[in-house]
């Protein structure tokens, strides 16, 4: 049987879509969260000297779009069919486009700068991607289901997860503009064992 561990620092981030596909598949792993002060010590240690850094049977892989992918495959989140699976490719690639904007107005320096960003984010980058990501779930069932099949995929947890910081931190009336994209979300988070992460795990910001 495969032993896993999860190294990422005590936070969502990165990490987190991680740690909600293990919880999706009811697999057991290690959820080892660093300080920075511990994550010095550890860097030389590490493949590529980031993390998430995923251990498989004491084989450690970098990289969070390649560990998803492969968790994904592995525990049978990523769909039946091959469209099935570009479909999830292309929702967590949407998704990792988005993050990215985020995190740069987070973390800008200049304070005009920053309130333009965080403008445009709340004006045009969040509404578009809600757009975007309605389209997708409504080529499959009309939109009352999951992005592919029957059953939460990566690409369901992958929009859960980058819509908790949107939601939690940035737009709380996100989601105001697709009645589909706020019953997707209540059907992810109300999956059991979703819910019972979401419920028990540490409290962070993002």
């Amino acid at each position: 049987m495969s032993t896993y561990k999860v190294t990422y620092f005590n936070g969502r981030g990165r990490g987190e879509l991680t740690r909600l596909l293990f919880v999706a598949a009811g697999q057991k792993f290690e959820d080892e969260r660093v300080t920075r002060e511990e994550w010095q010590k550890l860097k030389p240690n590490m493949p590529q000297g980031t993390v998430p850094v995923l251990t498989v049977n004491g084989k450690m892989l970098p990289q969070s779009g390649a560990i998803n992918r492969y968790l994904a495959r592995k525990l049978d989140l990523y769909g039946k069919t091959n469209e099935e699976m570009t479909t999830n490719d292309i929702i967590m690639e949407t998704v990792n486009d988005f993050r990215s904007k985020l995190i740069q107005a987070y973390f800008e320096q200049d304070d005009a700068k920053k309130a333009e960003l965080s403008k445009n984010i709340k004006e045009q980058t969040i509404p578009n991607f809600v757009e975007q990501m309605e389209n997708l779930l409504c080529e499959n069932n009309d939109g009352s289901g999951f992005f592919v099949g029957s059953a939460i995929t990566v690409g369901d947890l992958a929009l859960l997860d980058v819509m908790e910081v949107v939601i939690g931190l940035i737009l709380p009336t996100a989601l105001d503009q697709s009645e589909k994209l706020k019953a997707h979300r209540e059907r992810v988070s109300n999956s059991p064992r979703i819910k019972e992460w979401l419920e028990k795990r540490p409290k962070t910001d993002m």
